[in-house]
Protein backbone atom coordinates (compact mmCIF):
# COMPACT_ATOMS: atom_id res chain seq x y z
CA UNK A 1 0.00 0.00 0.00
CA UNK A 2 2.99 2.26 1.05
CA UNK A 3 4.80 1.39 -2.56
CA UNK A 4 1.04 2.53 -4.39
CA UNK A 5 0.60 5.73 -2.90
CA UNK A 6 4.37 7.19 -3.03
CA UNK A 7 3.93 5.95 -7.03
CA UNK A 8 0.65 7.94 -7.01
CA UNK A 9 2.21 11.30 -5.93
CA UNK A 10 5.68 10.49 -8.22
CA UNK A 11 3.28 10.41 -11.58
CA UNK A 12 0.91 13.44 -10.00
CA UNK A 13 4.30 15.56 -9.45
CA UNK A 14 5.52 14.71 -12.89
CA UNK A 15 2.20 15.11 -14.79
CA UNK A 16 1.71 18.38 -13.33
CA UNK A 17 4.96 19.39 -13.94
CA UNK A 18 5.29 23.38 -14.55
CA UNK A 19 2.25 23.87 -12.42
CA UNK A 20 4.51 22.74 -9.17
CA UNK A 21 7.66 24.69 -10.66
CA UNK A 22 9.06 27.76 -8.89
CA UNK A 23 9.08 30.76 -10.97
CA UNK A 24 9.63 34.89 -10.85
CA UNK A 25 5.95 36.51 -9.82
CA UNK A 26 4.46 39.85 -9.91
CA UNK A 27 4.27 40.33 -6.47
CA UNK A 28 2.73 44.28 -5.77
CA UNK A 29 3.17 47.93 -7.19
CA UNK A 30 3.47 50.61 -5.10
CA UNK A 31 2.53 54.40 -6.21
CA UNK A 32 4.78 57.05 -4.72
CA UNK A 33 4.99 60.42 -4.24
CA UNK A 34 8.06 62.88 -3.22
CA UNK A 35 5.99 66.30 -2.82
CA UNK A 36 8.46 69.43 -3.44
CA UNK A 37 8.51 72.01 -1.22
CA UNK A 38 10.29 75.11 -2.64
CA UNK A 39 13.90 73.75 -3.77
CA UNK A 40 13.43 70.74 -1.43
CA UNK A 41 12.36 67.27 -2.28
CA UNK A 42 10.86 65.14 0.31
CA UNK A 43 11.10 61.71 0.64
CA UNK A 44 8.72 59.71 -1.17
CA UNK A 45 6.00 58.62 0.57
CA UNK A 46 2.89 56.02 -0.16
CA UNK A 47 0.14 57.44 -2.26
CA UNK A 48 -3.70 56.32 -2.91
CA UNK A 49 -4.98 58.56 -5.38
CA UNK A 50 -3.77 61.98 -7.35
CA UNK A 51 -5.30 65.34 -6.58
CA UNK A 52 -5.26 67.92 -9.72
CA UNK A 53 -7.33 70.10 -10.90
CA UNK A 54 -8.27 69.77 -14.79
CA UNK A 55 -4.98 71.10 -17.24
CA UNK A 56 -2.99 71.82 -13.94
CA UNK A 57 0.58 70.23 -13.51
CA UNK A 58 1.22 68.11 -11.05
CA UNK A 59 4.20 69.41 -8.61
CA UNK A 60 4.90 66.56 -7.25
CA UNK A 61 7.52 63.94 -8.69
CA UNK A 62 5.46 60.65 -9.01
CA UNK A 63 6.99 56.87 -9.34
CA UNK A 64 6.11 53.58 -9.15
CA UNK A 65 7.53 50.54 -7.29
CA UNK A 66 7.29 47.08 -8.92
CA UNK A 67 7.83 44.34 -6.15
CA UNK A 68 9.06 41.00 -7.85
CA UNK A 69 9.47 38.01 -6.21
CA UNK A 70 11.76 34.72 -6.71
CA UNK A 71 9.81 31.79 -5.11
CA UNK A 72 12.74 29.41 -6.50
CA UNK A 73 15.51 27.87 -4.36
CA UNK A 74 18.15 29.51 -6.55
CA UNK A 75 19.36 33.12 -7.97
CA UNK A 76 17.34 33.48 -11.15
CA UNK A 77 18.86 35.86 -13.63
CA UNK A 78 17.94 38.01 -17.04
CA UNK A 79 14.60 39.45 -16.60
CA UNK A 80 13.11 42.01 -18.29
CA UNK A 81 10.17 44.02 -16.91
CA UNK A 82 7.97 45.55 -19.82
CA UNK A 83 5.61 48.37 -18.28
CA UNK A 84 3.38 51.07 -20.32
CA UNK A 85 1.13 53.52 -18.75
CA UNK A 86 -1.92 54.57 -20.05
CA UNK A 87 -4.81 57.54 -18.92
CA UNK A 88 -8.50 57.02 -18.17
CA UNK A 89 -10.16 60.01 -20.46
CA UNK A 90 -13.58 61.79 -19.76
CA UNK A 91 -15.10 64.22 -21.03
CA UNK A 92 -15.39 67.79 -18.95
CA UNK A 93 -18.79 68.48 -20.01
CA UNK A 94 -20.12 65.74 -19.19
CA UNK A 95 -19.69 64.12 -15.54
CA UNK A 96 -21.33 61.49 -16.26
CA UNK A 97 -19.61 60.47 -18.94
CA UNK A 98 -17.53 56.64 -18.53
CA UNK A 99 -15.07 57.94 -20.22
CA UNK A 100 -12.44 55.30 -22.63
CA UNK A 101 -8.83 53.94 -21.17
CA UNK A 102 -6.87 55.60 -24.06
CA UNK A 103 -3.59 53.06 -26.09
CA UNK A 104 -0.40 53.44 -23.40
CA UNK A 105 1.74 56.89 -23.75
CA UNK A 106 4.54 55.66 -22.30
CA UNK A 107 6.02 51.81 -22.48
CA UNK A 108 9.63 50.94 -21.19
CA UNK A 109 11.55 48.09 -20.51
CA UNK A 110 13.21 47.52 -16.92
CA UNK A 111 16.73 44.92 -17.20
CA UNK A 112 16.34 43.04 -13.38
CA UNK A 113 20.27 41.25 -13.34
CA UNK A 114 19.26 38.80 -11.01
CA UNK A 115 16.85 37.79 -7.92
CA UNK A 116 18.63 35.93 -5.06
CA UNK A 117 16.90 32.67 -3.95
CA UNK A 118 13.57 33.00 -2.48
CA UNK A 119 13.98 36.65 -2.49
CA UNK A 120 12.77 40.04 -3.67
CA UNK A 121 13.19 42.97 -6.14
CA UNK A 122 12.11 46.65 -6.26
CA UNK A 123 11.95 48.11 -9.78
CA UNK A 124 11.61 52.06 -9.62
CA UNK A 125 9.39 53.28 -12.70
CA UNK A 126 10.34 56.83 -12.24
CA UNK A 127 9.91 58.42 -15.90
CA UNK A 128 5.97 58.65 -15.82
CA UNK A 129 5.67 62.17 -17.89
CA UNK A 130 2.89 62.55 -16.29
CA UNK A 131 2.89 66.10 -17.30
CA UNK A 132 4.20 65.99 -20.79
CA UNK A 133 0.42 63.89 -21.51
CA UNK A 134 -1.85 66.52 -19.12
CA UNK A 135 -0.06 69.15 -21.59
CA UNK A 136 -1.27 67.39 -24.60
CA UNK A 137 -4.97 67.13 -23.12
CA UNK A 138 -5.19 71.06 -22.65
CA UNK A 139 -8.10 72.64 -24.49
CA UNK A 140 -9.05 68.81 -25.91
CA UNK A 141 -12.40 68.71 -23.71
CA UNK A 142 -10.84 65.78 -21.89
CA UNK A 143 -9.39 65.15 -18.94
CA UNK A 144 -7.58 61.86 -17.13
CA UNK A 145 -9.34 60.74 -14.01
CA UNK A 146 -7.15 57.45 -13.72
CA UNK A 147 -4.08 56.78 -14.42
CA UNK A 148 -2.83 52.81 -15.12
CA UNK A 149 0.15 50.94 -14.91
CA UNK A 150 0.53 47.29 -16.59
CA UNK A 151 3.85 45.39 -15.87
CA UNK A 152 4.46 41.70 -17.28
CA UNK A 153 7.72 39.96 -16.89
CA UNK A 154 9.03 38.64 -20.49
CA UNK A 155 7.71 35.10 -19.89
CA UNK A 156 9.85 31.61 -19.76
CA UNK A 157 8.64 27.94 -19.83
CA UNK A 158 6.41 26.85 -17.43
CA UNK A 159 5.30 30.40 -16.28
CA UNK A 160 1.61 30.92 -14.69
CA UNK A 161 0.10 34.13 -17.01
CA UNK A 162 -1.05 35.24 -14.11
CA UNK A 163 1.86 35.44 -12.28
CA UNK A 164 3.56 37.58 -14.38
CA UNK A 165 1.29 40.18 -15.60
CA UNK A 166 -0.40 42.94 -13.03
CA UNK A 167 -1.95 45.97 -13.48
CA UNK A 168 -2.35 49.18 -11.07
CA UNK A 169 -4.86 52.12 -11.66
CA UNK A 170 -4.59 55.11 -9.44
CA UNK A 171 -7.45 57.76 -9.25
CA UNK A 172 -6.88 61.34 -10.27
CA UNK A 173 -9.80 63.64 -8.25
CA UNK A 174 -10.49 67.19 -8.44
CA UNK A 175 -9.73 68.85 -5.06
Amino acid sequence: MKRATTAVLLAAFFVSGPALSAQVRIHKINWQVSKVQGQKKLPFEALSEIILEPYQKFPHKLRAVITAQNTAAKPVEGLVLRCSLSLHLVRLANPADPGFWAVPFRVEELRISQIRAAGFYEAKLIHSQLNEQLKKLKNSGFWADALKLAVMLDPRQGDDPAAIILESVINIKKP
